[in-house]
């Protein structure tokens, strides 16, 4: 009794030495004009897991910029003593290895394991400023709530998933407040490469940080519960919460949707209890997107929770009285009055990050209670969403998917093959050949069986999506997707991947780690330009042959390496990065990165001084003409995605502006006297329209009008193009809207060079697309001269969120050939 005692007070005493943020801050979190950076968070973090037996830290991987990325690992300290074991019971469970009765046991055992990350959008900041008061909360409070939940809850809590892009919004506004800039947006993107795509990179896992905890999700952890925070719900609803919107993707578990609706009614139900009006859901958010942190693991039979708390701008407080309020919501529904999915309106008041903060904490709460009580319940569930799984993929349709080993790109059909394995997927490859649907498979082809726990994310990443026609009414608007509609993996990637219905039978070896191959020359591989990259880095002399081979002096034969049209030499490349911050701009960074393609980022001041010495060529990503003339206008008010947030928000003066009528001129100049200006997308009107061009966009007027939200399309190419050299004559190109060109000489195309044309029959591969006749067999990416130099113009965005491994090529082709000398 006495030793029971001495263990209550050291428990006590440890407790006590847990300091509250606002103490190791100097300000409460969420206190007006004030945000913790990302050093003051982790130490916080720190500190918590040395005063408290309840938490532990550890350090998982690291952010793009170098930055430390944690995991706190929170329950009661018993439990944290038997983590492995706990880690084990939800693998085993996650991934169907137990038998039932085993699994009933397990389930008794375990403890429910719940996920939950902040400040992935570092410009909703909320997010990670909540994040150290839920973990105090959980290390300091003794209630008999906390109890249950450390009792039967171990929470896996990121408190920053996004370091680099906190201490960047943090340092801009600590550097604006109380100054007329204080609501001025960011300009750069709060992650290097992908801004606001960091929450769409979660089946491709291109980011550092996304490739982390990838592994703590599917690797290691299997949560049951995976909570995702962002701000910003329709205005003026305070947060949104689950059910999510129409459609529904039909791969998504029906356990795991019915899951998340009985997680999002609790989560409402103790909003209403706290008073916490204006929550909102079935509006916006859909349920048909995969690629998203809360999407992904719905496809992994996890609860995958997304609620968007209300915003301000950065820590600025504001008030909206209730006749500044709108009448109505986007979907029709009244903002004032109660309705099914919006029951206690949220009727005007002040609003900063504090009242943020007690919403999501609400939320926290609401999950963690309802995990505490049905730990056993979640933990079998996950088993038995497991062995259906399995079960379905052994009776067939589909029984596997088969990657050929003859592939067009091999080293492509790699990286594809490490991204599936990273999330999960289990992966085999033949010994031996054999024969599968009618086809005979040499050995070396690989084998993705669709009995696997996480099949729903197999077959959603292989098949096309067929994004459903949902209206108003029979002839009301039809709706459009939150995200994109199609995203085919192996479409988006060029990989050959046949579908087998039918079991068979073949010698399988289960692949721990996919083999790829090296970089070679072969210009059917992306690999290949890293391979060029190293030769040219080593001062090897490479010339571009017939058929577009690359030869090396001393390695081709003399004959045809002399016969060469071009002799390539190291890019000389400038990339646009405008201080609106484009993300297709950041992609395209991380496209030249990873092929190690040497660029300068241009500004607008390189533009306005024609700073293009030593430069072959300009690359503009995907953005509105107006925004790369004008930029930011000093003195007015900037307009955002959320303009009721931010009407008084002015930019610093010397972030206004665009390249100007100076610049254009000089971009102009560059191209006649010699220079290579490629458009992706949006931006090829910039050239179209002020250069001019003899092109036009011959979508702009057509009638019903062309309406492509993000989906794949057939395409097909000219392979004895230069820009073309290692394309199959098909392929899919990615469109988000669109173009495509035609001659404004009486419709004579030979003002300019085709390279690729939509496909002139059916068109949509993967996802949704309108008005689709007037595009069919249109050219899609053209090469026109101006003066010494060229315009290319891509009508679609060959490497949208790096996905697109198929139209790489199509990129670094242009680039080589702009810097190549002419033989």
């Amino acid at each position: 009794m006495l030793g029971r005692a001495w263990l209550v007070v050291c428990a006590c005493a440890a407790l006590v030495a847990a300091p509250p943020p606002s103490a190791h801050f100097g300000f409460e979190p969420g206190a007006d004009y004030k945000l913790a950076d990302f050093a003051q968070i982790s130490s916080y973090f720190q500190r918590l897991a040395e005063a408290s037996e309840r938490v532990e830290l550890v350090r998982f991987g690291t952010s793009l910029e170098g930055r430390p990325l944690y995991l706190a690992l929170i329950s009661a300290p018993e439990n944290l003593r038997r983590l492995d074991r706990y880690k084990e019971i939800s693998r085993l469970l996650a991934l169907g290895l137990a038998s039932r009765d085993e699994a009933h046991r397990l389930a008794e055992e375990g403890k429910a394991i719940v996920w939950i990350d902040s400040g992935l959008h570092a410009s909703e900041v909320a997010p990670a400023q909540h994040a150290p008061e839920l973990a105090y909360r959980l290390a300091t409070d003794d209630s008999a709530e906390i109890r249950r939940i450390l009792d039967n809850v171990i929470l896996l809590q990121v408190p920053v998933i996004n370091p680099d892009g906190l201490d960047w919004i943090v340092e801009w506004y600590r550097r604006n407040v109380g100054t007329p800039y204080e609501l001025a947006p960011l300009p750069r993107l709060y992650h290097k490469y992908a801004g606001h795509d960091n929450n769409r990179d979660w089946f491709m896992m291109n980011l550092a940080e996304t490739r982390h905890a990838t592994r703590l999700l599917y690797q290691d952890w299997f949560p049951q519960i995976v909570y995702n925070q962002h701000q910003q719900p329709a205005f003026p609803a305070r947060i949104f919460v689950p059910p999510y919107a129409e459609p529904l993707n039909p791969n998504i578990p029906a356990a795991v949707t019915a899951g998340i609706h009985l997680i999002g009614a609790a989560i409402k139900e103790r909003l209403a209890r706290e008073g916490k009006s204006g929550a909102i859901a079935y509006l916006g958010f859909d349920g048909w997107w995969n690629g998203g942190l809360r999407t992904a693991p719905a496809f992994h039979n996890m609860h995958g929770i997304l609620t968007e708390v209300a915003a301000g701008v950065y820590a600025t407080p504001r008030t909206d009285r209730l006749e500044e309020l709108p009448r109505r919501f986007p979907n029709g529904l009244p903002t004032t009055e109660p309705s099914i999915f919006y029951p206690q309106p949220w009727l005007g008041g002040r609003w900063g990050v504090r009242e943020a903060i007690d919403y999501m904490l609400a939320a926290d709460f609401a999950i963690l209670e309802l995990a505490a009580s049905r730990a056993r319940t979640f933990l079998l569930k996950a088993w038995e969403m497991a062995r259906a799984a399995i079960d379905a993929g052994t009776r067939g349709n589909p029984f596997a998917y088969i990657v050929p080993a003859d592939q067009w790109d091999s080293w492509t059909a790699a990286q594809m093959l490490e991204r599936l394995a990273a999330a999960g997927i289990q992966i085999h490859r033949a010994s031996a050949e054999f024969e599968a649907g009618g086809k005979r498979y040499p050995a070396g082809s690989f084998v993705l069986l669709a009995a696997q726990p996480f099949r729903a994310y197999l077959i959603d990443l292989l098949e096309p999506q067929r994004y459903p026609d949902i209206r108003q009414g029979a002839t009301g608007e039809a709706r459009r997707p939150y995200d994109v509609a199609g995203w085919t993996l192996r479409m988006s990637m060029g990989v050959e991947v046949d579908r087998i219905d039918a079991p068979f039978e073949a010698p399988l070896e289960r692949l721990e780690k996919i083999p790829s191959p090296p970089p070679s020359l072969e210009r059917r591989t992306n690999a290949c330009f890293l391979a060029l990259a190293d030769l040219l880095e080593r001062g090897a002399k490479v010339r571009w042959g017939e058929h577009g081979r690359l030869l090396v002096r001393g390695q081709a034969a003399p004959q045809e390496y002399e016969r060469a049209r071009w002799e390539l030499r190291r890019p000389r490349v400038g990339l646009y990065r405008s201080w609106m911050a484009s993300i297709d701009a950041g992609w395209t960074e991380w496209l030249l990165d990873t092929f190690a393609v040497p660029y300068r980022l241009l500004h607008n001041d390189d533009f306005a001084r024609g700073r293009f010495d030593e430069l072959d060529t300009v690359i503009l990503a995907s953005e509105r003409p107006e925004a790369i003339l004008n930029g930011w206008r000093e003195g007015e008010p900037t307009a955002r995605r959320k303009p009721e947030l931010d009407l008084k928000a002015l930019q610093r003066p010397e972030y206004c502006g665009g390249i100007g009528l100076a610049g254009l001129l000089n971009l102009e100049r560059f191209v006649a006297q010699g220079g290579t200006l490629v458009a992706f997308d949006e931006a090829t009107e910039l050239a179209i329209r002020y250069f001019p061009l003899p092109v036009r966009n011959a979508l702009a007027t057509a009638s019903p009008r062309f309406e492509c939200p993000g989906s794949l399309l057939r395409a097909t190419v000219d392979t004895a193009h230069p820009l073309a050299a290692g394309m199959p004559q098909q392929t899919f190109v990615f469109s988000t809207g669109g173009k495509a060109f035609e001659s404004t000489l009486a419709g004579n195309e030979s003002s300019m060079q085709v390279v690729a044309r939509y496909s002139a029959g059916e068109l949509l591969a993967s996802g949704w697309v309108a008005g689709d006749a007037a595009a069919r067999g249109k050219p899609l990416l053209v090469e026109v001269p101006h003066g010494k130099g060229r315009v290319i113009l891509y009508g679609f965005r060959p490497q949208f969120r790096g996905q697109t491994f198929g139209t790489f090529k199509l990129v670094l082709n242009a680039i080589y050939l702009a810097s190549a000398r002419t033989l």
